[in-house]
C-alpha cells in the first residue's frame, strides 16, 4: 500500500535511501569513501529525526514492511522528484511503478502542469524505467559539482 510516511518510518527510510544510493552509485562514481563514509544510514537517520517536515512530501510502500520511498517539491505548477528509491532486494517488483503512479496521480489532482527529475546519464535502469513511465529527456544536462558524471533532466507533461 501507498501511504504518506510517518516519523515512526525514519530508520527504514534512512536504510532504503542509503542501500538504494550505494548499489546505484558506486558503480556510477566508483568512490568507496563517498559510499561507505559519507552515505550513512545514521547520518539520514539524523537528518529526518531532527527535522521531521522533510517527510511531508515523502511517500512509502508499506506492505507490513517499507520497501520503497519517493519524495518530492512542489512548485506553482510542477511537481519535482527529489529521492526515489526502491529496496535493493525488492527492485523488479512493480513496488517503483506503483510509486511513481501515486505521485502522477497526486499531481494531476493537484493541476500540476509536470513532474520532472534529474537522473544520472549512466543509471541505465533508471532512465529506461522513467522512458518506460512516459518521462522524457528534455535536452537539460548538468555535472555533478566536482565529478565528470552527468546529470539529465527528464520531464513528464501533464496537460492533455
Amino acid at each position: 500500500m501507498i501511504r504518506n510516511a510517518v516519523f515512526q518510518d525514519i530508520s527504514r527510510i534512512a536504510e532504503i535511501i542509503v542501500f538504494g544510493k550505494r548499489t546505484t552509485y558506486r558503480p556510477i562514481f566508483r568512490d568507496d569513501f563517498g559510499s561507505f563514509n559519507e552515505i550513512q544510514v545514521i547520518k539520514i537517520f539524523e537528518q529526518y529525526r531532527q527535522d521531521p517536515s522533510l517527510l511531508d512530501n515523502m511517500l512509502v510502500y508499506d506492505d507490513g514492511i517499507l520497501k520503497g520511498v519517493i519524495n518530492r517539491l512542489y512548485t506553482a505548477n510542477a511537481v519535482e522528484i527529489c529521492d526515489f528509491y526502491v529496496e535493493p532486494f525488492f527492485k523488479g517488483t512493480g513496488i517503483g511503478k506503483q510509486l511513481l503512479q501515486a505521485v502522477i496521480a497526486q499531481a494531476k489532482e493537484t493541476g500540476k502542469d509536470k513532474i520532472f527529475l534529474m537522473v544520472l546519464k549512466d543509471n541505465l535502469d533508471a532512465r529506461r524505467f522513467y522512458e518506460h513511465n512516459g518521462f522524457r529527456e528534455n535536452g537539460v544536462t548538468g555535472f555533478i559539482e566536482g565529478t565528470s558524471v552527468v546529470d539529465v533532466y527528464y520531464e513528464l507533461s501533464l496537460k492533455e
